[in-house]
């Protein structure tokens, strides 16, 4: 069973940083070239929500599951494997890992209209994930 306490923690920052980023939405992409702090904002925000994300699910499969992982995308494919998440919701997470690495690593060339997308269409996907380790950590 997950170290609660820990889940906890990174419940809280999830839901807060979901919450500012939701703040934003109908943001459009002449907004962010306007305000380059907004787009820090929502940068980071989405950084730091993706990472809590990835964070207690990679608890839960380190103290559930005997199965090695070394990358992000594995995480889904054993949450799948143990029915955790459905294969959409793996397929989903596994893009949202992507997007996590692209924060990351290639962030001098984010495409706007992709960040755009997310926090004006997409942080629903979030919601749907945070009900998911609820349900799983009974809290």
């Amino acid at each position: 069973m997950p170290d609660l306490e820990i889940i906890e923690k990174h419940l809280h920052s999830y839901i807060s940083d979901l919450k500012h980023l939701e703040t934003h939405k109908n943001i459009t992409i002449e907004g962010i070239e306007k305000d380059k702090d907004l787009l820090w904002i929502l940068e980071r925000g989405l950084y730091l929500l993706l990472q809590n994300l990835l964070d207690m699910f990679s608890h839960i499969v380190s103290s559930d599951f005997n199965e090695p992982w070394d990358f992000y995308s594995d995480i889904g494919n054993i949450l799948a494997k143990e029915n955790v998440i459905s294969q959409e919701d793996k397929i989903l997470l596994n893009q949202m890992v992507g997007f996590r690495n692209r924060l990351s690593h290639e962030y001098l060339s984010l495409d706007k209209y992709v960040l755009v997308d997310i926090v004006n269409n997409r942080l629903t996907d979030f919601n749907k994930f945070l009900i998911i380790i609820r349900d799983y950590c009974k809290i």
